[in-house]
């Protein structure tokens, strides 16, 4: 009689996880959770504003992902990690029994309980937001109504919609934007000359940028700052920071204030050693970015350690590595930030264009051979949408 194989629990389909469940062996019952079927590819979601990118073009079956890695995919919402009976139990009543559990639940939007910011706000954590943004922006042009935005964030996510919005609608004669940050300038973390050039490539556009500013109350016309001033706002888009999910806190993986959860250089939880933890829940003792590059490398980790353990042999310690970064500002500018150092030029939106078609080639359900009609097909969208424009203008 064979032995009976260990019992892996993936918690999360997202980057980290399936990073984890496509590097895990079929040596391990290996059980993929996650709520929703589609996984999503989710630095390219901004282009869903300015119509550049379809949902389909988007999204991948994690069912099918998980299958052809030779696992089982669950589609439920895990609710607790029972770390005392070794056991991930769902909304839907099942409890599923694991020797090794690894969690990549990733994070949630922070509306850092300012009034009227979840009821009155466009989140802008996945396709079915920016679907619902493009939609609506494109309702508002279609009746003739002024196009008022506030972007709340000006982080990664809220530049890349400003520029696809400018990429939309920058010669819409009722078009006027307002975008809110906290912090003392635009991408704050990265270097200041990118502040300076979006300033200035935004000179002819009717955008305000409001620095170093807190909001107050969020109503369903308009934002009011914590100075007193009141912008008017048609839509109002929440680009701004991130929460864990409460499955940390109701697991016991996560006790500080902060509510991510602790791990130490192994990735293994602060709590529970049977516990790996990947992507954005994680708080390593050395604090990183949440970058997609970052959540992958995390998961290959968690999945080898995961054996590692099982195996009873020595963890290895998770290397961050150090990969350039791509902000891609609509059709305007694109920049690729490396450290301290950075290279803009409109035609490195390829580059970005080219991450995003590799990865959903290799990540296809079908494999990559079987998947070329779909890559040929979301090429040639992208042709048309992006890179040809892009070229044009630089030549």
């Amino acid at each position: 009689m064979s032995k009976q194989r260990k019992r892996i629990v993936i918690v999360g389909a997202n980057f980290a996880g399936l990073a984890a469940a496509t590097k895990l062996s079929t040596d391990y019952a290996v059980t993929v959770v996650d709520l929703t079927r589609h996984f999503e590819w989710i630095p390219n979601i901004h282009e869903l504003v300015s119509g550049v990118k379809t949902g389909r073009d988007l999204r991948l079956d994690r069912a099918r992902i998980v299958s052809r890695a030779g696992h089982r995919f669950v589609q439920d919402r895990a609710i607790q990690v029972d770390t005392g009976r070794h056991v991930v139990v769902t909304d839907g009543g099942r409890e599923l029994g694991f020797d090794a559990c690894i969690v990549a639940v990733g994070a949630s939007a922070n509306t850092f309980g300012i009034p009227g910011a979840f009821s009155n706000t466009y989140p802008f954590h996945g396709v079915a937001d920016c679907e619902a943004i493009g939609y609506d922006l494109r309702k508002l042009q279609r009746e003739k109504q002024p196009l008022r935005l506030v972007i709340v964030g000006a982080g990664i996510s809220g530049i890349e919609a400003l520029g696809e919005v400018l990429r939309r609608y920058g010669d819409n004669p009722t078009l006027s934007v307002d975008v809110v940050e906290a912090g003392a300038r635009l991408l704050p973390g990265l270097p200041a000359k990118l502040d300076a050039d979006i300033r200035k490539l935004c000179q002819p556009f009717p955008v305000v940028f409001h620095t170093g500013a807190s909001i107050a109350r969020v109503a369903p016309k308009s934002v009011l700052l914590d100075n007193g001033l009141r912008i008017p706002s048609a839509l109002t888009l929440w680009t701004a920071g991130l929460a864990p999910t409460a499955l940390l806190r109701a697991s016991g993986l996560a006790r500080g204030n902060d509510g991510w959860a602790p791990v130490s250089r192994t990735l293994q939880s602060a709590y529970c050693d049977q516990v790996f933890v990947a992507g954005d829940a994680v708080a390593l003792p050395k604090p990183l970015a949440k970058q997609v590059f970052h959540a992958l490398d995390m998961g290959h980790c968690a999945a080898s350690n995961v054996q590692r353990y099982l195996q009873g042999r020595k963890l290895h310690a998770f290397k961050p590595a150090n990969k350039p970064l791509v902000v891609t500002f609509g059709d305007l500018q694109t920049y690729l930030v490396a450290g301290r150092t950075v290279v803009a030029n409109r035609s490195l939106a390829a580059a970005k264009e080219g991450l995003y078609q590799v990865y959903m080639a290799q990540m296809s359900p079908q494999g990559v051979l079987q998947s070329l009609p779909g890559v040929a097909e979301r090429l040639l969208r992208s042709w048309d949408t992006l890179l040809k424009p892009q070229l044009a203008q630089i030549i």
